[in-house]
């Protein structure tokens, strides 16, 4: 049965990438679309990345593509305009391949969604940000960032849930009541230098914890045991290589009733009520003592557990934020200024002309001897990576 949606017709641009984490990524994507239609949304997919699977774009490939008319980029473009006739909006879901000059003519609103930041921000973000009418920051401790690039209207769009990773027939009572036997697990890769240190610290200070991913003794955990585990654990930690939170684990902790314990702390405020619903630190070592002390005080974790499990589920779920975002669309869609249009891409094709063919064929030969020695952004969107 239908939702509460909206009448907004929205173009949904997805990416598809290989994965093996992930498994198959297209139809993730288009999965997601099906939800948000059935929540009575009008969405229409549309993929993104150029002979797909594959990764996306880095700016610099992306200019040059644009520049000299390259025809495989700008045939998507076309399919793109003609996909976005009778359409209001375009979401650029991964925030990915599309240039800010063809952007900044497209006659619909524009909505550019980013969760790469700020790591990636060089190659995404920053340079076609200004271009949208909308830019939701998956982020929250870079929404300022995008407003310093001159984004006139940035804001803030959480990761949110998935449904693969909790459970939706947990409730308040069998997270304050239930019994778990895992102090304390993580998914979470320790290979990378931007945590790697702190990450040793709380190893050390635990060696019996439950920790998954590259570079722990215990390897990945295969993904039909990670619900099993959550709900098994009582405290989660969460630690970030830079600013944030924006990970997945900020979300799908408190969903399966684990406590979080999460970094950033001054940005997580804006996402949990501290002390209530989760606890934040600034230092490994505070969140090495918060840890010993939630496990001793066994009834304050668990009241905040379950305050963060209530919290997340309510606002943080796969629908409530599309809701959110889609709000935000509606709230500065009626102040928007009208935009010419036009065959965008065609214009280009027709203005390259003069260089085609011998561009095509110099592109096609210099991009083959780049592809091995230049590692490209992989436009993950908004798909889950349960070992992030």
């Amino acid at each position: 049965m239908k939702g509460q949606g909206s009448q907004l017709k929205i173009l949904y641009g997805y990416s598809w990438f290989e994965s093996g984490a992930y498994g198959n990524v297209e139809e993730l994507n288009l999965s997601y679309i099906r939800h948000l239609n059935e929540a009575g949304f009008d969405v229409e997919g549309f993929c993104l990345t150029l002979d797909p699977p594959g990764p996306c774009l880095t700016f610099k490939e992306l200019d040059r593509r644009w520049r000299f008319g390259e025809r495989k980029l700008l045939s998507m473009y076309e399919k793109l305009e003609r996909a976005l006739e009778g359409k209001q909006v375009l979401l650029n879901g991964p925030g990915i391949n599309l240039h800010p000059e063809f952007v900044a003519r497209l006659p619909v609103f524009t909505v550019f969604q980013c969760f790469d930041d700020p790591e990636n921000s060089h190659n995404l973000s920053r340079p076609v940000a200004a271009a949208y009418d909308l830019c939701l920051v998956g982020n929250i401790a870079e929404v300022e960032s995008y407003r310093n690039w001159g984004v006139t209207a940035a804001e803030w769009s959480p990761m949110g849930l998935q449904p693969a990773i909790y459970d939706p027939t947990l409730t308040y009572e069998r997270v304050l009541n239930g019994e778990r036997d895992i102090d304390l697990f993580m998914m979470a890769d320790r290979v990378s230098p931007w945590r790697k240190d702190r990450l040793d610290k709380l190893a050390l200070s635990f060696p019996d914890a439950h920790f998954y991913g590259q570079g722990w003794p215990r390897g990945y955990l295969p993904n039909n045991q990670e619900l099993n585990y959550l709900q098994r654990a009582k405290i989660g930690p969460n630690l970030h290589n830079s600013t944030g939170p924006i990970n997945y684990r900020t979300y799908y902790l408190p969903a399966n009733g684990v406590m979080q314990v999460c970094d950033n702390k001054s940005h997580l405020a804006k996402i949990y009520e501290l002390g209530k619903e989760a606890v934040g630190f600034d230092t490994v070592e505070e969140c090495i003592d918060l840890c010993r002390y939630y496990l001793e005080h066994d009834e304050e974790r668990r009241l905040i557990a379950a305050n963060g499990w209530k919290r997340a589920v309510t606002d943080y779920t796969e629908i409530a934020v599309f809701r959110r975002a889609v709000s935000q669309m509606e709230k500065r869609l009626v102040q928007r200024k009208p935009k010419q249009g036009g065959n965008l891409a065609r214009e280009r094709r027709q203005a390259t002309l003069v260089i085609g063919p011998a561009y095509t064929t110099a592109f096609t030969a210099f991009a083959s001897l780049r592809k091995a020695a230049e590692t490209v952004v992989s436009g993950v969107g908004r798909v889950a990576s349960n070992r992030g």
